[in-house]
């Protein structure tokens, strides 16, 4: 009974407005879609804590002397050997190149993860080419120049622009 309700409410699913009919076939037009272009094939140095080829470079760390590639499994056990974990501890990476001394608690039936130690590994003011190279296209990569507005516009032309502060008396509706 409730199901009908519903219906008589004037609210669709998605589904039901689709059911039955084909969806249009989108064609890629190269000319309209700029697709980045491809990771450059390249051989990277040895692992600067090994001596290993890297394997894979996607999840490789910053050596933060050298600022070249390591392998993500000598940096953690690098850290295991120089922080020595405890029984229950472990290494971690937490992410933006850190890692974290983490132990398990167990409080009132859930279990909590928590870190005992933070350990920057990477520098965090380092853009590292090698990285770079990985992420054509990518707008983190875009270090933004604007324009200042004295350049675009007029004084007369910025004087003119609404201003949406405490004592303007702009009012803007909801539009949603």
């Amino acid at each position: 009974m409730a199901k009908n309700a519903s219906k008589g409410s004037g609210s669709r699913s998605r589904r039901g407005r689709r059911r039955g009919k084909k969806q249009k076939q989108r064609v890629f037009d190269p000319q309209k879609h700029k697709l980045p272009d491809p990771i450059p094939e390249r051989e990277y140095e040895p692992d600067p804590l090994t001596g290993e080829p890297v394997e894979d470079i996607f999840s490789a760390i910053a050596e933060p002397h050298s600022g070249k590639p390591a392998n993500f499994e000598s940096v953690v056990k690098r850290l295991e050997e120089q922080e020595a974990p405890e029984e229950g501890e472990r290494i971690c990476y937490l992410g933006k190149g850190s890692f974290g001394l983490i132990t398990e608690e167990k409080e009132k039936g859930k279990t909590t993860l928590v870190v005992k130690k933070r350990i920057q590994y990477e520098d965090t003011h380092e853009d590292y080419q090698w990285r770079k190279e990985l992420s054509p296209g990518i707008s983190r990569d875009y270090k933004p120049e604007p324009e200042p507005l004295s350049n675009l516009y007029s004084p007369e032309e910025v004087a003119s622009f609404p201003k949406f502060d405490r004592s303007s008396l702009v009012y803007m509706s909801r539009t949603n």
